[in-house]
């Protein structure tokens, strides 16, 4: 098996496994953990993230708009909205997309958020409700 070299960028490292496979390199890797923490848009749960803009659709092919929508997520035990966060929606089946760079901003501000480096521009309230209540 080959060994892995000393990458000395982020850039040469993606360089070279464009073109490796790592399955050369199996017996080289060493088993890695981490925790990951993702916020998922409760209002556009099937919201996918692109790397870049397509020109069309990538599910069906058809022509997208630029929207914005709402990005609600539970943050430190509370909901929190982000408006005016910009996406793209497929113009005939409704898929929705928001690209990566955008994806950062959220986490970012979400982030700050938790830190409570950043103060609200409002506060809503928000009815909060019971099912047995009809019972």
């Amino acid at each position: 098996m080959a060994k892995i070299p000393d990458f000395k960028t982020q850039d040469e490292a993606v360089e070279f496994w464009e073109v490796h496979d790592s399955a050369d390199y199996w017996e080289d890797m060493e088993e890695v953990t981490f925790e990951i923490a993702l916020h998922q848009n409760l209002f556009h749960p099937k919201l996918i993230v692109l790397t870049h803009r397509p020109e069309y659709c990538p599910r069906c092919q058809h022509d997208l708009d630029d929207t914005v929508i709402e990005y609600v997520a539970r943050n430190n035990g509370h909901l929190l909205v982000i408006r005016d966060v910009p996406a793209l929606r497929c113009r005939v089946n409704g898929h929705e997309y928001i690209l990566e760079k955008t994806l950062d901003d959220v986490e970012r501000l979400l982030d700050l958020e938790k830190t409570r480096k950043l103060q609200p521009s409002e506060t809503i309230q928000v009815p909060v409700f019971s099912l047995k209540m009809t019972a």
